[in-house]
């Protein structure tokens, strides 16, 4: 007798995925022969299966070395075609765009993860058309704060020369959101390959553009925002055709879906957003105290150092799950293990890289973005030191969401929010792209020891409480 399934908000349970029959059921009262021949299809299932991962493993590494170059080389660009107050410009608006989609995938991207993999049939695709509503709708309320802030430009509000920028974006900032969405979906159903083939058109056709625009003399902050937002547009038409069946909207289930949504994810969307404001506002507050020209410059700076994010994010993506299994597997023993020794490893390639960045990382930016960004080789530095600290504390913190302490990282955050608003803005005031570095790196040592203390004091109780037990 196949065992129920809680049908999810409403969906018919015939659209969700049934409970596989178990090996002791599928295996009763069976010849020995037919035994075996399972026995050996099961074998190589598993063995196609850990192909299957190792591969999607590599295509998710790849799809994020292309996202990552292409917003890299897109800022190299525009730093050495035009002036320092242009780039300045086009990263404040990048910085709202890091924020938007941080908080669009804490809303709606996270929840749709997890319920998302569990239907099929119409039930997905049902589930799937409320996705994209919501997408719709949050949209729409981007875009209106977006007008506000060009509006509120026009008297005086914000650095000089943004409130052209804000028009621009409002025109493009939905098609790049829904960049993001699709890349995320993606993701959710398991389709990396499909994801690196759309960030690969979309990257070739942004950068080929920018170069283009840069050879002629024509490229300015809002005309490469116009162009990044047509490619984005026709990347996302031509996957709605090509996945059009796989979404139904339907405004009633919608509404039912977002009550969903927001119970599981309204800590993680809280989360989220201390954590986006935290780490972007601070070209903002360099914009506001110094001008768009000293932005640039922290630009310049934070570009060089996340210059091997894609590597780092490679690995984070790999030791996620690792410390799930340990944990599901051996206990908080094992994950404690586990945490620490991988602690160390990814240490030591990331100190190599701090420790290149802090010799030659003022002539990097020298090489790259031109000599115009030169001479802030402090500012690197103090960035630099902050990649094994964060490095670092990516394993505690997936370490604390394997035990189910995820809440504490929304006060973390809240945290690192308050710093920024407090000794970050006067650092900012009285040392610029130097300030920002600092109050950066203050922000995260002190949620970082927090995070590590937290899981060394968790994990030594429960130790010590299975040694009593035994």
């Amino acid at each position: 007798m196949q065992a129920e399934v809680e049908p999810l908000n409403g969906h018919s349970n015939y659209d969700v995925a049934p409970d596989l029959p178990t090996k002791e059921a599928s295996t009763f009262a069976m010849p020995h022969t037919l035994r075996r021949s399972l026995d050996r299809l099961v074998f190589l299932r598993r063995a196609l299966s850990a192909e299957r991962g190792l591969s999607q493993g590599m295509y998710s590494v790849a799809d994020q070395g292309v996202a990552s170059v292409t917003n890299f080389v897109s800022g190299v660009i525009l730093a050495r075609a035009t002036s320092k107050q242009e780039f300045g410009l086009y990263m404040l608006a990048f910085s709202l765009i890091l924020i938007v989609t941080d908080v669009q995938t804490s809303l709606i991207a996270t929840p749709y993860m997890v319920y998302g993999p569990r239907l099929k049939g119409r039930a997905s695709a049902l589930y799937s058309g409320s996705t994209l509503i919501h997408q719709a709708v949050f949209s729409v309320f981007v875009m209106f704060a977006i007008a506000v802030g060009g509006f509120l430009t026009r008297f005086g509000w914000g650095p000089s020369g943004i409130g052209p920028v804000l028009w621009v974006l409002l025109g493009v900032i939905s098609l790049i959101m829904f960049r993001e969405f699709v890349r995320r979906m993606c993701f959710a159903r398991l389709r990396v390959r499909s994801a690196l083939i759309f960030d690969a058109g979309i990257g070739a056709a942004q950068v080929g553009g920018l170069l283009i625009l840069a050879h002629f003399g024509l490229l300015t902050t809002n005309r490469a925002y116009w162009l990044i937002g047509a490619a984005c547009g026709v990347g996302g038409v031509c996957w709605m055709w090509v996945n059009r069946a796989s979404y139904y909207p339907r405004w009633r289930d919608a509404i039912s879906d977002l009550k969903l949504n927001w119970t599981f994810g309204k800590w993680v969307f809280a989360s989220g957003l201390l954590w986006a404001a935290s780490t972007n506002l601070y070209p903002w507050l360099i914009a506001s105290f110094h001008g768009t020209a000293a932005a640039g410059v922290y630009a310049a700076c934070a570009g060089v150092v996340a210059a091997g994010n894609p590597a780092l994010l490679g690995i984070q993506n790999f030791v996620g799950p690792k410390i799930a299994h340990a944990y599901a597997s051996g206990g908080p023993h094992a994950l404690r293990k586990l945490t620490l020794r991988i602690s160390g490893v990814i240490a030591l390639p990331v100190l190599v890289l701090t420790l290149v960045l802090v010799i030659w990382g003022d002539r990097l930016v020298g090489m790259l973005y031109g000599s115009q960004y030169m001479g802030n080789g402090l500012a690197i530095s103090v960035l630099a030191f902050n990649l094994p600290i964060v490095a670092i504390a990516f394993t505690f913190s997936r370490a604390l969401f394997a035990i189910e302490r995820a809440d504490i990282d929304f006060w973390l955050n809240l945290i690192a929010l308050l710093m920024m608003a407090t000794a970050g803005i006067w650092l900012v005031r009285s040392y610029g792209p130097l300030g920002a570095a600092l109050g950066t790196i203050g922000a995260t040592i002190i949620p970082s020891c927090a995070r590590v203390a937290v899981f060394l004091r968790a994990t030594a109780q429960s130790r010590v409480q299975t040694q009593e037990s035994v």
